[in-house]
C-alpha cells in the first residue's frame, strides 16, 4: 500500500498536506483523522494546514476533488475502465473505501463526482464504439465505481488469502475483473434470461 504520489512539480508546503489527508484518511477515517497528525505526517505545523486549508472539511473536500480529478484525467489519456481500475487499485482505493464508507453528506457528494465520471466514460466510450453501453447506463455507471473501490472494503480477508501481502491481493484480483471488463465472464445469455433480460435474438 502507498501514499497518493506528489509530482515533483508540485512538492509544496500545500501538496504535501493534501498527501498525507489523503493518507490519514484513508488510515483513520475522516472522524478520527486529526489536523495535528496531518500536519506531523506532511511534516509541517499544525497552523499552516490551518492557515492553507481553515477547517477539515475544508481539506477533505479538497482531497475529494483531487482525486475526482485525477480518475478523470486519466480516464481521458487511457480510455479504458480498466485502466482507470487500475488507478483507482493502484492508487485511491483505500481512501475512496474509507471515504465512500463513512457515509453522510460527504461521501454522497464523492460518490455523485464519481458517478460523473464513470457516466462521460461510458458516454464516450459508447459513442465511439469502443465500450458496449448497458440497457441501464447509469445503474452501469454506478457498477464501475463500485467494482473499482469493493476490493478495499473486504481488503482484510483478500489479503489473508494472498498470503498475508495486501500489494499481491490488489494486483492478482485486478487481473479477473480486467478481464471481466474486457471479456466480459459468461460466453451465452443465461445470466440475462434469468433475470428476464434475454436478447431479441434468443426469445
Amino acid at each position: 500500500m502507498h501514499t497518493a504520489p506528489i509530482p515533483e512539480r508540485d512538492l509544496t508546503a500545500r501538496a504535501r498536506i493534501v498527501a498525507s489527508a489523503l493518507d490519514r484518511f484513508a488510515a483513520h477515517g475522516y472522524d478520527a483523522a486529526t489536523m495535528r497528525d496531518i500536519a506531523s505526517h506532511a511534516d509541517v505545523s499544525t497552523a499552516l494546514v490551518t492557515h492553507h486549508f481553515g477547517t477539515k472539511q475544508a481539506l477533505r473536500e479538497e482531497c475529494d476533488a483531487r482525486v475526482v480529478q485525477f480518475i478523470a484525467e486519466k480516464q481521458d489519456a487511457a480510455a479504458s475502465p480498466s485502466d482507470v481500475l487500475g488507478v483507482v487499485l493502484g492508487t485511491f482505493g483505500p481512501y475512496l473505501a474509507r471515504m465512500l464508507g463513512d457515509g453522510g453528506a460527504a461521501s454522497e457528494a464523492l460518490f455523485d463526482r464519481l458517478l460523473e465520471v464513470a457516466r462521460a466514460m461510458i458516454a464516450e466510450g459508447s459513442a465511439s464504439g469502443w465500450l458496449r453501453a448497458s440497457r441501464d447506463p447509469d445503474a452501469q455507471a454506478a457498477a464501475l465505481v463500485l467494482l473499482g473501490v469493493a476490493p478495499f472494503l473486504v481488503l482484510g480477508p483478500l489479503t489473508a488469502w494472498a498470503g498475508g501481502d495486501a500489494d499481491i491481493a490488489l494486483r492478482r484480483i485486478a487481473v479477473p475483473l480486467a478481464e471481466l471488463y474486457t471479456h466480459g465472464l459468461t460466453t451465452d445469455d443465461r445470466l440475462l434470461a434469468a433475470a428476464g433480460l434475454a436478447t431479441e435474438e434468443t426469445r
